[in-house]
């Protein structure tokens, strides 16, 4: 089962640093300190399964929010989470594999173009995915096709029996390191110089030497190619092995061998059959070196300006403003992620979040100004040509990863002033923070029970006796309440959202977050006509889903399940002094469905990747939790 082949990392926390009661923030200043980047942040994801969702149709956040909050408010319904099917019966493993590069390419376009674009458009028609089994092992010489290997290698064998076994589960997991450290040895001695062996003093006289092999596309130039193994396998450390440190690290070679190659400047050359490949590769390296802040909540090694690089947007025949919409929305996110550090350590050293209001509000106006400059969807194109479906589909998937990552920005701006940040999660997850459960206390359907611990030194832990993991485990910054305080009035004025248009806001960018997931398309390994199932199998004898891949913003993910369970136990609270009314309970039935959309998309990212599990065990902990509550309660 996913949570047996779950490895746990250490969670490592350490004390902020002090910083001047200054009104006029240094920016600068409140990034972390190296030391607090490796034991704060770095040091909590480093291993398989240290954490990392879907869709329906639109809801109304607004009747949701108002039947909740405004009127007496009540429990809702769970949803029914997957159970592992795990029999244990012992079997031979399968993993999958390509004979050529043409079979390795065409399963790049199918699993992994959709979500991470770093090749130019297919040149021929797709073909039904067909995977070798590994005993017809075929090893490439390029790094980048290794690296895709490691990638690939990931998502279940269609004829794997048991693909969730333990078997298999680490043959694949060592195959794919396998693939990754092949990868980077590749680069190694394609950039080394015989010289520098040799005869050193004069190997500062050599350009960097061209390599002498196969492409594996016709339109990639083989020295692209190693600053796209190195783009690949960072996201592969993060999603597969939750290694932020070296997530950080392949980015960042990423971004020096970009930079060696001219890729952030290539205004000077004229047009030819290279030219999309080159503004592809940079722009994902783009891409990756920020989302290695993102998720580390570290600063950037790169310019956030898109502006000063005089490298063209990629181009998209399906939808002009794909790119660009793909592209801003990044940049908002990373900077939304800077105000929420630039708020931790403003808090922690005794300044209010008001000192940063003018920050906040700028930051607001651009995620607005986005979202109405590309508010608008491309037309469908009349007609298509036998490769257009695939970029028509990579159009549709940049869309809603932007989508994602700005009302992800929306939640972290707003998140403090609505919930105080009051931590849910048993680990840290990006830039929440995680729970207290050192002082187990089970949670039922009374004040008392209910209370929050700004009113008592216990904090609830486990879900076993109805508790719920953490969600009280330190009073919120600035809440100081008497423990003698009539616990009615106490829960009143405390347990109740701190600032309702912040929550509000929050809601709404939590469910579109839902709905984008859901929306998202699947991989098409059998190539079917579209619209695909929901979602379509590996092979018609597979009972296995197509897993999408490259979940670099698997992030946002977790601030929608933030904000949606932190509003479903509030309101679970909420009963314990309110009567129960028919529309709170729908409105709490939206907020399950919501999480549950959300779940769902992270489970399929986890068929492949084993970090994500994680998050996918965290919120199905929550949920168990939240059940457990509404039982105990009725």
């Amino acid at each position: 089962m996913a949570a047996e082949r779950q490895r746990r990392a250490d969670e490592v926390t350490s004390q902020p640093q002090d910083i001047a009661p200054d009104i006029n923030i240094d920016w600068d200043a409140l990034m972390l300190s190296s030391e607090e980047i490796h034991n704060d942040l770095i040091a909590t994801m480093i291993a398989p399964g240290a954490g990392l969702i879907d869709v329906e149709d639109e809801d109304d956040s607004d009747q949701i929010f108002d039947n909740i909050f405004m009127p007496v408010s009540e429990g809702g319904d769970t949803i029914d989470t997957l159970d592992d099917d795990s029999l244990g019966k012992p079997y031979t493993p399968i993993t999958r594999s390509y004979q050529e590069n043409e079979a390795i390419l065409n399963a790049y376009y199918i699993f992994i173009h959709p979500y991470f674009p770093i090749l130019p458009p297919p040149v021929t028609t797709l073909q039904v995915d067909d995977p070798m089994s590994e005993s017809k092992y075929f090893e490439p010489a390029s790094p980048l096709v290794m690296a895709l290997m490691a990638i690939l290698v990931l998502i279940p064998h269609p004829e794997d029996e048991y693909p969730d076994s333990d078997e298999s589960v680490c043959l694949r997991r060592q195959q794919a390191h396998s693939f990754s450290q092949m990868a980077m040895e590749s680069i190694e001695i394609e950039t080394e110089l015989l010289e520098s062996a040799t005869n050193p003093s004069e190997a500062l006289d050599h350009r960097r030497p061209s390599v002498d092999r196969e492409k594996l596309h016709p339109c990639v130039p083989v020295e692209l190619e190693g600053v796209l193994a190195h783009v690949l396998l960072s996201i592969y450390e993060y999603a597969q092995r939750g290694n932020l440190a070296k997530m950080r690290n392949r980015a960042s070679q990423a971004y020096d061998a970009a930079i060696r190659l001219c890729l952030h400047d290539i205004s000077d050359l004229s047009l030819d059959e290279y030219t999309e490949a080159r503004r592809r590769a940079w722009w994902m390296t783009y891409i990756v070196v920020l989302q290695s802040s993102i998720v580390s909540s570290t600063p950037p090694i790169i310019s956030i300006d898109f502006h000063q690089f005089r490298t063209p947007l990629p181009t998209s025949p399906a939808d002009s403003d794909a790119w660009s919409f793909f592209i801003e929305a990044q940049q908002c996110i990373l900077r939304c992620t800077q105000y929420t550090v630039a708020l931790k350590k403003a808090l922690d050293s005794g300044l209010g979040d008001s000192t940063l209001d003018q920050r906040k509000a700028m930051l607001e106006s651009d995620l607005d100004s986005v979202l109405f400059r590309y508010a608008s969807s491309p037309n469908e194109p009349s007609t298509l040509s036998p490769t257009d479906p695939e970029e028509h589909t990579l159009a549709k998937s940049l869309r809603l990863q932007a989508l994602i990552k700005l009302n992800s920005a929306r939640i972290k701006l707003h998140r403090y002033r609505a919930f105080q940040d009051v931590p849910i999660f048993t680990r840290r997850h990006c830039d929440l923070d995680q729970a207290d459960v050192s002082s187990p206390r089970p949670l039922g359907c009374s004040c008392h029970a209910m209370l929050p611990s700004a009113f008592s030194n216990t904090s609830p832990q486990g879900f076993q006796s109805g508790g719920f993991p953490g969600l009280w485990s330190q009073s919120p910054r600035g809440v100081s309440v008497d423990a003698s305080s009539d616990h009615a009035d106490a829960l009143t004025k405390n347990v109740s959202i701190t600032d309702l248009p912040a929550a509000k806001t929050c809601l709404k960018a939590a469910l579109a977050i839902g709905r984008a997931f859901e929306s998202f398309p699947y991989p098409n390994p059998m190539q079917l006509p579209l619209p695909l199932p929901s979602p379509p199998m590996l092979s018609p004898v597979s009972s296995t889903p197509a897993p999408r891949t490259m979940p670099s913003f698997a992030c946002c993910a977790m601030q929608s399940c933030y904000t949606l369970l932190t509003l479903c136990y509030k309101s679970l609270e909420m009963q314990c002094i309110n009567q129960r009314s028919s529309a709170a309970d729908k409105g709490i039935e939206d907020l399950y469905a919501g999480v549950g959309r959300v779940l769902r998309a992270l489970q399929n990212y986890a068929v492949a990747f084993e970090a994500l599990n994680g998050m996918v065990q965290q919120v199905e902990e929550a949920l168990e939790a939240l059940k457990h509550v509404r039982q105990h309660n009725n």
